[in-house]
């Protein structure tokens, strides 16, 4: 039996409540009392509707019902926190061998430099509290940005320009040959070379969308890496808070430019609050 189902009474609840079956046994009940002989009725009902919910809970598929509906429900509560580190490692599965250890060796190493501020320090600083949120930010944003450029490069790898623009001048040539005749050819070809015309400004789109987002990739991992530094040989407290406004400060563009690769990464509903990912199991 399903842990999420409670067990034998929750599929007896689940049984008992069901609507229909509360409408019939209410029926019954009121038919019984108003019978010449309810001391007989009333004893026949409560062993009919055992009799169902007996019958009922012993079908697989039912206590199966019980079960998903359970887990659905244990889901739908689940902490939010929960929700938005599963996001983290949904989008981790996701990418390539290569690109997830650049993030992880990233991750590990925000977490050596924070250990050996700490070190420095003797214990847990006020520091910390102030500039783990910060980091936690930039390593969303880096690890949303990596999935972009999975997305990106599998899609020029995919594209080939040279093939679209071969078509388009193949369809402009047959386009003037063809002048003045059949105007169904005519507008056939035209339409063909507007798609094709449109699929080629997309790919090149994409390409200026890929050059960016690599170079965002190295501007935010040096900004990590120099945040997650500047801890060793500076604990002031405002210090880190400064430096973390600065850097959120020089995030709306790079946020902006991942909203608008929604289209080809999916990501249009992906949490926009940043999850904890350094105090996270990897």
């Amino acid at each position: 039996m399903a842990k999420g189902s409670g067990g034998l009474m929750g599929y007896l609840k689940a049984a008992f409540s069901w609507r229909w079956n509360l409408l019939a046994l209410a029926s019954a009940v009121v038919l019984g009392a108003l019978s010449p002989a309810p001391e007989i009725m009333l004893p026949v009902i409560a062993a009919a509707e055992l009799a169902y919910l007996t019958g009922l809970i012993s079908i697989p598929k039912f206590r199966q019902s019980v079960d998903m509906r359970a887990a659905r429900k244990a889901r739908s509560s689940a902490p939010a926190e929960h929700s938005k580190t599963d996001s983290v490692h949904g989008l981790l599965s996701e990418l390539a061998p290569g690109l997830r250890k650049r993030f992880l060796e990233l991750r590990q190493r925000c977490l050596t430099m924070r250990r050996i501020a700490r070190g420095l320090s003797g214990s847990k600083s006020k520091a910390d509290d102030l500039r783990t949120p910060g980091l936690d930010k930039l390593l969303w944003v880096f690890l949303r940005l990596l999935y972009s450029h999975q997305g990106l490069t599998r899609f020029l790898d995919e594209t080939d320009g040279g093939s679209l623009e071969r078509q388009m001048d193949k369809l402009e040539a047959r386009r003037t040959k063809l002048g003045d005749g059949d105007e169904r050819l005519h507008n056939s070809l035209t339409d063909a070379i507007a798609t094709a015309s449109m699929r080629l400004e997309n790919l090149r789109n994409a390409e200026r969308n890929a050059e960016f987002v690599a170079l965002e990739l190295d501007r935010i991992q040096a900004k990590i890496l120099a945040l997650s530094e500047m801890a060793v040989n500076n604990q002031s407290p405002d210090f880190i808070t400064s430096q973390v406004d600065a850097v959120a400060a020089g995030m709306a563009e790079t946020e902006s430019a991942i909203k608008e690769l929604n289209y080809i990464t999916g990501l249009g509903e992906t949490l926009e609050e940043a999850p904890s990912i350094l105090e996270s199991e990897m």
